[in-house]
């Protein structure tokens, strides 16, 4: 992308001159960079208007508030992924992919999980998928006054929302959409290798942590794509401000960079080893409670967006629901984005967010 500005308009200027334009404006773009963060160090996400209506725990149920009325019969649930504050969906007017459904006339609603602590270090998937997720998808209902449920899925999150497709049959499930959502662990890059069982002891970092801290998730993750994730978001930062663009949605999102949660022991310990070591949930061997988590029952029209830059799920790991799923109504859609880029940036609300809208509104009435 061409500089709106360039860091010379002159090509008779000499080798001083350009030098001494150059570090002024270096020195002009520290002060306005200085001046954003000092005026503005956390800016405030999850700003769409909503109530709560179910808690269990640490867990609030929220339904947002829609100014234009609801138009679609078929409530919407998100789900988002473990590690991730809630607002990962809702970052900001303008950018927030629950903001954009609400507007267009769905009910929306989504599952907090909360802050993880130190008394919530045994949770497993049995009882977030059984004991809570159920019970939220339950109260959607109640409040929507709807039988069916549309559930969209983000990371992990869309992982939880399969779980519990291929368990519970009421309230049915009309539509899943599954963001960057992982099932197939048998080829992840790099966290193949990280995460082999003969040199990753998952036992023994649960044993010795039992809550796993925020900073070991986040580090582990950011190191998938070190010079992205550590240099990267500051070049894109100097970029912005030298190109005269707002930094605010630069602000925001390195906010969700950096602002992960505690994970529950038990938690960490079957996302790795059953999944990234094992692989049990596309091979039928995944068990919550006595049951085994057969993704096969599922029938819901399906969704399925991927992001083909995506080092964190690669695509490979998320279309393979359309092969072990049974419904007969499946689409997918690749987008020249990263991991967050599905719910964030120009592609999220120029292609993604329209798309999702397009294709929930014909299955929603």
């Amino acid at each position: 992308m061409m500089r709106k500005t360039p860091y010379t308009n002159s090509s008779a200027a000499g080798p001083g001159e350009l030098v001494k334009e150059n570090l002024d404006r270096a020195l002009d773009n520290s002060q306005k960079w200085a001046e954003i963060l000092l005026n503005n160090p956390c800016p405030q996400t999850g700003l769409t208007p909503h109530e709560t209506v179910w808690r269990k725990n640490k867990a609030k149920l929220y339904r947002y508030v829609s100014k234009t009325g609801i138009r679609y019969g078929t409530p919407v649930l998100f789900v988002y992924a473990l590690i991730n504050k809630a607002y990962i969906l809702d970052l900001t007017p303008g950018m927030s992919l629950i903001e954009y459904l609400v507007d267009q006339g769905y009910d929306v609603y989504l599952l907090d999980w909360g802050d993880f602590g130190w008394e919530d270090r045994q949770l497993g998937f049995s009882d977030l998928i059984c004991d809570y997720l159920s019970r939220a998808v339950a109260k959607t209902c109640q409040f929507s006054g709807c039988r069916e449920i549309s559930i969209i899925g983000y990371c992990m999150g869309g992982t939880m929302a399969a779980m519990y497709a291929s368990l519970f049959s009421s309230p049915r499930i009309r539509n899943l959409v599954f963001l960057a959502a992982p099932f197939d662990f048998d080829n992840v890059g790099l966290s193949s290798q990280w995460l082999k069982s003969e040199f990753y002891d998952v036992d023994k970092i649960v044993d010795a942590f039992e809550l796993i801290p925020r900073h070991f998730i986040d580090t582990g993750l950011k190191m998938l794509n070190p010079v992205n994730n550590f240099f990267g978001t500051y070049s894109r930062l100097w970029k912005m401000i030298d190109e005269g663009l707002s930094v605010h949605n630069w602000q925001v999102l390195n906010k969700w960079m950096n602002d992960n949660t505690n994970l529950p022991g038990e938690i960490f310990r079957q996302w790795v080893r059953d999944m990234y070591q094992e692989n049990k949930l596309v091979k039928k061997q995944f068990v919550l409670r006595g049951h085994t988590v057969d993704l096969s029952r599922i029938e819901a029209s399906l969704l399925v967006l991927t992001g083909i830059n995506d080092h964190i799920v690669l695509p490979g790991q998320t279309t393979a629901i359309l092969g072990l799923s049974s419904s007969s109504d499946q689409n997918y859609v690749e987008f020249p984005v990263g991991h967050g880029g599905l719910v964030f940036g120009s592609t999220a609300k120029n292609n993604v967010y329209p798309g999702l809208h397009e294709w929930l509104k014909e299955r929603s009435m």
